[in-house]
């Protein structure tokens, strides 16, 4: 009987990648001052969720059940 493989995590986007992104998201919004931070961060956020990722928030608060009616 064969062993199951363990899941092999995805691979995080690269720093090439995610420095991209977040130009096209500055780009995208007007080319504002003082928000490299937030586009870097969104942009990795959304790389990660294209290579199958999750966020970490997601993975470590499970959504809330929903009673039935």
């Amino acid at each position: 009987m064969r062993k199951p493989r363990p899941a092999v995590p995805a691979p995080e986007p690269t720093e090439a990648q995610i420095q991209h992104e977040a130009y096209r998201l500055w780009l995208e919004e007007g080319r504002p001052a003082g928000r490299d931070l937030e586009h870097w961060l969104a942009a990795r956020e959304l790389l990660r969720h294209r290579h199958g990722r999750a966020p970490a928030v997601a993975e470590s608060h499970p959504a809330p059940a929903v009673p039935a009616a």
